[in-house]
Order: structure tokens, then sequence, then C-alpha cells
């Protein structure tokens, strides 16, 4: 019979795996979010809130978001495409060029947003906040802290807490 708790290789490993850790972390993080996303009736893509965000402070183009969100162009490029389909953002005026088409929140989109910024996006920062409280410089320890958190409860279920909480308050 195999030990309840097997080590953390990962986390044995230390800095050596830092960007597994932290694309682990990232989809535990993800993971919850999207589960509180989809509470509060959203059916966006965590990874495209930043998109709607960088929108909100206006029109830009793909080329523009890559840039300001420091995410590859076609990342951007399949994630707006979507955001468009949904009807959450809408081209801002047609050059005739496809490369320098600007887009735009949508009447929708700004109230997606809007609706995250009061009830989802306040309960991420809070909860994320409290899981990395520690010595300040002390970044293996804050994952540590992290890991193990996210371990016993899953970041939705402490974010969905979190909103029961509040609503009780």
């Amino acid at each position: 019979m195999e030990q309840a708790m097997q080590q953390d290789l990962i986390s044995e490993l230390g800095y050596m795996c830092l960007g597994s850790r932290f694309r682990r972390l990232g989809e535990r993080l993800q993971a919850g979010v999207a589960e509180l996303a989809k509470q509060e009736g959203l059916t966006v893509q965590t990874a495209q809130f930043p998109i709607l965000s960088a929108l909100a402070e206006g029109p830009a183009t793909v080329g523009a978001l890559a840039r300001r969100l420091d995410l590859s162009q076609p990342g951007i490029t399949r994630s707006v495409g979507k955001l468009v389909n949904d009807g959450l953002v809408e081209t801002a005026g047609d050059t005739g060029d496809q490369r320098q088409r600007t887009f735009r929140l949508s009447a929708q989109g700004r109230k997606l947003l809007d609706h995250a910024e009061r009830h989802i996006f306040p309960l991420v920062e809070e909860t994320v906040a409290e899981l990395c409280a520690g010595p300040p410089g002390d970044l293996l320890g804050c994952l540590a802290r992290l890991d193990t958190a996210l371990a016993q409860a899953p970041f939705g279920q402490r974010l969905l807490a979190r909103r029961a909480g509040k609503a009780g308050a």
C-alpha cells in the first residue's frame, strides 16, 4: 500500500523546478477562479480576464494587447476571437487591414467585467493574500504554504467560503 502522502518532488527540487511549481499553482488558482465564476453565472475563461481588463482601459489591437499583457500574439489572437464570438468584445472600426484591427469591450463585456470586479476579483485578491502571508522575501516558504494550503482545501472551495462569509456578514 502506498503512503497516504507522497513526497512532492517538484517542491523538493526547489528553485530548479520553479517554473513547474508556478505552473501547477497557476492551474490550481485558475481552477478555483473558474469555479467561482461559474457560481456567479459567468462563462468567460479565467485566462481571458486580463484581456477584458486591458480593453477596459480603451480600445487596442492584438499587438498592443500582447505587449500590455506580455503574452504571445497568437494566444491573444485566439482569446480575442473567442471573446468576439461570445459577444464580450467587438471591433472598434475596420481599417481593412486585419493586422491593425482594433478591439473594444462590448456592452456585454463591460457588464461581465463590472460584475467580476465587484464579486470575483476582491475575493481572489483577499484569498491569495491570505494564502501567501508570511515573512517577506521567503519565496520558497510562500510556495510551500500555497502548495500545502491548496492541497488541503482547493482554491475554489476557499473562494466560495470567503464569499459565503461576506454574504453572512
